[in-house]
């Protein structure tokens, strides 16, 4: 609600600015009737004859002023006049209030993200363990060969350095999905974290589940978790040696193994899950 003092500077001032305006108004005609018509009906007019005329246009200008300076004390004595001026300068600024920031992801917009990611991770794991197979005997190959060379087949040892240069890369390309699923599973576990922490469960209660790269069963398990907006958390027991530790530690034989709160769920049965969360 506008405040009684509020109004009467507003009253004061849109008074004495139209006071102000009507004494610049006759200063022009006073001037000439040419100067009044042109301060009247031409737009910036007044400006103009404020200009060229400050003598005779003090008065009314000032006054005019005054009058603004009032209406604006009158809106700044307000708390909700000030408000809404702030949220104007913010709208001009910026846009609407909020538009600079995008709203906070969805449980489905994190679960969408979560699958690509996810996604990702497996062919980085399948990749990285393909090459793990090839390597080793890449390199007994090329040890063997090695030790055959003659120093005078200069072609033999020309070709097994081509060999052994690809082998380098294939190497280096290894440490670089290693590095690659590292820095992968860091971007899923924030992913999961957002999700936990947007996500409204039933019964709210923590999702762990131990699982390995090459388990069918945690493949189904992971994809019905995402389908369904399920936080959880993955430890891939093969890859964590504190994970494989409390693994064996729940008695953990075969995966997936799920914990859902304090109850323990071996392999994966959707209708089974979702009676453990309520």
């Amino acid at each position: 609600m506008i405040a009684t003092s509020t109004l009467i500077l507003l009253g004061l001032g849109v008074l004495t600015a139209f006071i102000g305006g009507i004494l610049m108004l006759v200063a022009a005609f006073r001037q000439s009737i040419v100067w009044g018509l042109v301060t009247l009906f031409v737009p910036f007019g007044n400006l103009v004859f404020l200009v060229v005329h400050w003598a005779k246009a003090r008065t009314g200008f000032l006054t005019s002023l005054a009058g603004t300076l009032l209406c604006v004390g009158g809106l700044f004595a307000n708390p909700e006049a000030r408000n809404m001026l702030a949220e104007a300068a913010s709208q001009r600024a910026g846009g609407f209030p909020g538009m600079g920031e995008p709203p906070p992801p969805t449980v489905q917009d994190l679960s969408a993200q979560i699958a690509e990611k996810r996604g990702e991770l497996e062919s980085l794991q399948a990749a990285f363990h393909r090459q793990g197979l090839q390597l080793p005997a890449q390199y007994q190959a090329l040890e063997r060969r090695r030790q055959k060379l003659q120093a005078a087949d200069q072609d033999a040892i020309a070709q097994f350095n081509v060999e052994a240069a690809a082998y380098q890369a294939q190497n280096q390309q290894h440490k670089g999905i290693a590095h690659q699923i590292t820095t992968v599973q860091a971007a899923l576990d924030q992913l999961l974290d957002d999700r936990s922490r947007a996500a409204k469960g039933p019964a709210g209660k923590k999702i762990v589940m131990y699982t390995t790269a090459r388990c069918p069963a945690c493949v189904t398990a992971k994809r019905y978790m995402v389908e369904k907006g399920i936080a959880y958390q993955e430890i891939d027991v093969e890859r964590s040696p504190e994970g494989m530790a409390a693994f064996q530690k729940l008695g953990g034989r075969g995966v997936p193994l799920i914990l859902v709160g304090d109850k323990k769920m071996v392999g994966f049965n959707p209708q089974e899950l979702e009676r453990l969360r309520l």
